[in-house]
């Protein structure tokens, strides 16, 4: 069981051993027992006090905390840190004396030679936790220098002694054999060793307790207090490691958003891929269907139609003859009845009125001729209309005009052999017109779908290269794609497009692809002309061209592989000097003016004004579409309107030919008519006139001779018409049957050739194609229904196309973005749509199906339960060292409450919280993006909206600019914002006097302050809310503290630490062995002796009593003296 006195002790790391073996002055192996409530190292200055403290903080701290000799005074000028180092205390430095050349020489104790030295800490936490830290450092040879000092640490749970280490010594420092015969922990290195002692001995949880130590140990003066709380009491807060934590859930979330970004825009890009497929392949069906049935198989189908009909015409002939038969019946027997009524009638009439039925024949007579020379008449007018002439109304003017015939016909053949060559050449202009606006319109449509400027035919030349070789048409430019205008220059245009025309059009192709570009053009016939040039590497050099060039005036995508060699190539070949006029040409040898004149080496001057070359509609360079489609929009739209004159004068001079051929044939006409008798209808129907008048008058004197003629009149009348009847009827049935079997040999000849389409599918689209026509279908329609059965089938087949072409220019355009964009992700690059449409197409397909969501899904849930929520847990964590910072000063507080500053008064570390305004910025932002974090899961736009607020804000956190920095730190570091100071307080709480720097104070009273700011800075550190506010680890090194103080200040100093329950191991004159006394349980009394080979350093416990006879020795000396 402990002892009562030591139980505030349990659980608490107390100093128990100190071993060294051959350190500074002491030789050998030295082994101190420590009491648990302090040691006092105490004896003559330069004995070796501080040698003791500094073994310890090798021991126990990392080297940048280690503060050797810190008795020192550094305040004097010249003074500085670290005058000793470990390699001093290895070797045993004991002077400094000049050699022959006055300078500095070290003398050692364990030079000249390989030697070693340990120490070794035991450390007790009184409930049977006992850890022994071991720190070896060793030179093999005679070297002095602190880089060639070995070590090793070892860590054993429980008492180890370092004189276990002389084997390892004897064996040549052989650490292998070390290891395999003392297991313990050999940490790899300073740090590791650092880290887990630390851990073992409760200093584990404070980065700033380490640092303390090492400042506590001398004790000087800590400065501004706010700065030394804020930089050494507290610690680098949790909120810089949650802060990474968070960045780095940032990155996998950002690559997400990548990912299903990247998802997003192929899927947009190839959203139209599979319906335009669809419609590609529907319509490549459509066509090939359409094809396939034109000829043989419409023409049977044809017959088949033809057959039905014919069926339906046979029968329906069927019925009409067995009703033709039975109407004749009945109007036979009706006529033969007719006929007798009319006989008898007609025999009474001629027994009575022979005069009249002469005359009557010589009126029918009469009235025939009449009619006979009203129609020649008729005839002869219509002629003469032609010829602009008025027909004549007596023989006088008939014998006149017929005299002028001949010479109207010769007038009107002379005009027509006259017009034949202007009608000729305008049938010839609107026929070429009409090419043109065709070929402009074409030109128009690839234009509008085109990426370059580039002709068409050019351009289809080169994808059928790319085709037949395999190599991606994106890899052929021609050199015009490469090449523009430089701004500012535009008014060279007209003469660059002349000048590069042929250059332009330049194949630029991949050294890589020559053999296959080049053995493909030679062996094929290209229709025209194809020239190319093979792009080599080129230097990093490229040459400039001179200012005034024509070079100089174009722009060469040098972001293209091909853009530095064409850029070199433009450079060397079009060094034209540009001049305004062609008389400046002569100062040159080549140059070219504005207006497109060119001169050559030799006095060679050319000017190529062809409208191909003049015109912007068919200028070439640039990859801007813009300003050619506008100029061929304006020569179509001009195309237009002259096509349609050119049409319109062609048509009034074939109407105007007609005119005088009709003409012409006229007067052929009406000169066949020779004699006026037979065109006088005039005198013909007065002889008509006189017979009907005697007629009359023979008929008004004999009333019932009128009445029998009546009577036998309307007897012939029905007469006749039952004959004409049964005639009809008799000649309709005749010609129906004749008709039937016309129709029924046709059907027996048609039966015997192919009629019917085995197919059902093609059945059933020829069917739908006969429903499209718009035609009554009958026998009499069978050719109409022929000619636009072929007309459809070609409109379907045209229709097709089309679509087909409108599918595939779709697709290309998407197909081509896709690969540009994400070759590595495409299926395949060739950019062939029969080859690859559907591969793009099942592409969307997975995009959209799987990987787009897959991707967003992910990225939804990496941002709802990973990103916010680790932005979230930052905020808790700023919240929380806050928070902490206020607790652990409450805690500190309440030690330094039980033990007085002054006479009745308390010294309290105060804080002030006052956060910058960046806190409550990033407060603001992270409250936003939690109110927002319901929603987002599942609403892809909220998720996106809320992945570019997470991403402003993850800039600030990674940026490296100063702003971003600042910001950063004035949201982590909650230390900033509170701000410290001492203030003492009487019993009432009623505030004294404040202390915001200890070196405002004298020495002694900053000495005092100096350690009630340490003891409350450590016990911030080292205390928990579980220590009841004492120290996990106790061991405190003071190394001659208070120098400066009385026994009063140095009473109080000594007091906090122990009221904090440190275990003091103070290095300090006999002198203040009566001060520290009360603080400690165990003085060890250090003696330095000369010996013959150097000073040698000596240790051993030693009573308060003995220490109170040599301090009053000491005294005694003091006064005799």
């Amino acid at each position: 069981m402990p002892d009562p006195g030591e139980a505030g002790q349990l659980r608490q790391f107390r100093l128990v051993r100190l071993q060294i073996v051959n350190w500074g002055t002491f030789s050998g192996y030295k082994d101190f027992p420590i009491s648990r409530q302090g040691v006092l190292f105490t004896g003559p200055s330069g004995s070796g006090k501080s040698s003791l403290m500094d073994a310890h903080s090798t021991v126990l701290l990392p080297a940048h905390d280690q503060r050797f000799n810190a008795s020192a005074d550094l305040t004097a000028r010249g003074s500085k840190q670290a005058t000793r180092s470990v390699a001093d205390y290895v070797r045993g430095a004991w002077s400094e004396t000049n050699d022959e050349h006055e300078q500095s020489q070290v003398r050692y104790l364990r030079g000249g030679k390989p030697t070693w030295s340990a120490i070794g800490a035991t450390y007790d936490d009184a409930a049977g936790g006992v850890v022994t830290a071991v720190a070896v450092k060793w030179f093999t040879g005679v070297d002095n220098d602190s880089a060639n000092l070995k070590q090793l640490h070892m860590i054993i749970q429980g008492q180890f002694a370092l004189t276990a280490l002389e084997g390892w010594a004897e064996r040549g420092f052989d650490t292998r054999w070390l290891k395999a015969t003392y297991p313990a922990s050999y940490p790899a290195g300073p740090e590791a060793y650092t880290r887990d002692l630390t851990t073992m001995i409760g200093l584990g949880g404070s980065k700033s307790a380490l640092s303390l130590l090492g400042k506590a140990k001398a004790m000087k003066n800590v400065g501004d207090l706010n700065f030394f709380i804020r930089d050494n009491m507290l610690d680098r807060p949790e909120t810089f490691a949650a802060a990474q934590r968070m960045v780095d859930t940032f990155k996998p979330l950002n690559d997400a958003f990548e990912t299903a970004h990247r998802a997003y825009l192929q899927e947009k890009e190839l959203r139209d891929v599979p319906g335009q497929w669809q419609r590609y392949q529907q319509a490549t069906a459509e066509r090939t269907r359409a094809e396939s049935l034109k000829g043989g198989p419409a023409e049977v189908y044809l017959r088949g139609v033809h057959l039905r009909l014919l069926s339906e015409e046979i029968d329906r002939i069927d019925t009409a003859l067995q009703t033709f038969d039975e109407d004749l019946q009945a109007k036979t027997k009706q006529r033969e009845a007719a006929y007798g009524t009319f006989r008898s009638l007609e025999q009474q009439y001629s027994e009575q009125g022979q005069i009249l039925l002469t005359l009557q024949v010589q009126l029918d007579a009469a009235n025939i001729e009449v009619q006979a020379r009203r129609d020649a008449y008729a005839g002869y007018s219509g002629q003469l209309a032609l010829l602009g002439r008025s027909a004549p109304s007596i023989e006088a003017e008939f014998l006149a005009l017929r005299l002028q015939l001949p010479q109207l016909a010769e007038s009107a053949r002379v005009e027509r052999e006259q017009l034949a060559s202007s009608l000729r050449a305008a049938f010839a202009q609107a026929g070429q017109l009409e090419k043109e606006l065709q070929a402009k319109t074409g030109d128009l449509q690839a234009l509008r779908v085109a990426r370059s400027l580039i002709p068409a035919r050019e351009a289809q030349r080169r994808d059928a290269i790319a085709e037949a070789t395999g190599v991606p048409a994106a890899d052929l430019p021609f050199a015009a794609e490469l090449l523009d205008i430089a701004a500012g220059q535009e008014r060279w245009r007209p003469a660059a497009e002349k000048v590069l025309r042929s250059f332009g059009l330049r194949l630029l192709v991949p050294e890589r692809h020559e053999r296959s570009i080049k053995e493909f053009i030679d062996t094929h016939d290209m229709r025209g002309i194809v020239e190319y040039s093979v792009v080599t590497a080129t230097s990093a050099h490229r040459p400039r061209p001179r200012p005034e060039t024509l070079a100089a005036k174009l722009a060469v995508n040098t972001d293209h592989p091909a853009g530095l060699w064409l850029a070199a190539q433009v450079t060397a070949r079009f060094d034209h000097v540009c001049v305004e006029t062609a008389r400046e040409l002569d100062q040159h040898r080549i140059g070219v003016t504005v207006r497109g004149t060119l001169k050559l080496p030799g006095n060679h001057y050319r000017k190529d004004d062809r409208p191909e070359l003049t015109n912007p509609s068919s200028y070439i360079l640039g990859a801007n579409t813009a300003a050619k489609r506008a100029a061929l929009e304006d020569e179509v739209a001009q195309l237009i309107v002259d096509s349609k004159q050119a049409n319109d004068a062609s048509e009034a001079l074939r109407q105007r030919d007609h005119a005088l051929l009709a003409a012409q044939q006229a007067a052929g006409a009406a000169a066949k008519h020779t004699v006026w008798s037979k065109l006088d209808h005039w005198k013909a129907a007065d002889e008509a006139e006189q017979l009907e008048g005697r007629l009359a008058e023979i008929r008004s004197g004999d009333v019932d001779l009128q009445r029998l003629e009546q009577r036998r009149d309307d007897a012939e009348d029905v007469w006749q018409k039952l004959v004409g009847e049964c005639s009809l009827l008799t000649s309709r049935s005749e010609e129906q049957s004749q008709r039937q079997t016309a129709l029924v040999d046709e059907h027996d000849q048609e039966q015997r050739r192919p009629h019917e389409i085995d197919d059902e599918d093609d059945s059933r689209y020829l069917d739908e194609v006969l429903a499209e026509l718009a035609l009554t279908r009958s026998l009499d329609n069978m050719g109409q229904i022929r000619a636009s059965f072929r007309r459809e089938l070609d409109r379907r087949t045209g229709a097709a196309d089309s679509t087909r072409q409108n599918a595939a220019m779709l697709m290309k355009r998407a197909l081509d973005g896709f690969i540009e964009k994400w070759r590595d992700a495409a299926p395949d690059t060739s950019g062939d749509i029969d080859r690859c449409g559907g591969d793009f197409a099942t592409l969307h397909k997975e995009i959209a199906a799987r990987k787009l969501p897959e991707a967003m899904a992910r990225f939804q849930q990496m941002i709802s339960e990973d990103m916010v929520p680790s932005i979230g847990m930052l905020q808790r964590a700023i919240e929380k060292a806050t928070h902490e910072i206020q607790e652990r000063v409450d805690m500190v507080n309440i030690g330094l409450g039980r033990v007085e500053f002054n006479s009745g008064t308390h010294l309290q570390i105060a804080c002030t919280y006052n956060p910058p305004a960046e806190v409550k910025a990033f407060r603001a932002r992270v409250d936003e993006l939690l109110s927002l974090a319901p929603g987002v899961r599942s609403d892809s736009a909220k998720a996106v909206a809320q992945f570019h607020r997470v991403r402003d804000l993850m800039a600030l956190f990674t940026s490296d600019t100063t702003e971003a920095r600042r910001w950063r730190t004035d949201v982590l570091d909650v230390r900033n914002s509170y701000t410290f100071y001492g203030s003492e307080k009487d019993p009432d709480g009623a505030t004294v006097h404040t202390y915001r720097n200890t070196a405002a104070n004298s020495g002694g009273e900053q000495e005092k302050l100096v350690a009630f700011c340490l003891a409350a800075a450590l016990s911030y550190n080292l205390a928990d809310r579980d220590s009841d506010g004492r120290p996990r680890f106790a061991p405190l090194m003071l190394d001659e503290a208070f120098s400066k103080s009385d026994e009063t200040f140095s009473a109080q100093a000594l007091s906090v630490f122990d009221e904090f329950g440190f275990q003091m191991l103070i290095a300090a004159p006999i002198r203040m062995s009566g001060i520290v006394e009360p603080f400690i349980g165990q003085a060890i009394l250090v003696e330095k002796r000369m010996m013959a080979d150097g000073a040698r350093s000596n240790a051993a416990s030693a009573t308060f009593g003995e220490l109170a006879a040599r301090r009053g020795q000491e005294s005694d000396g003091d006064a005799g003296a």
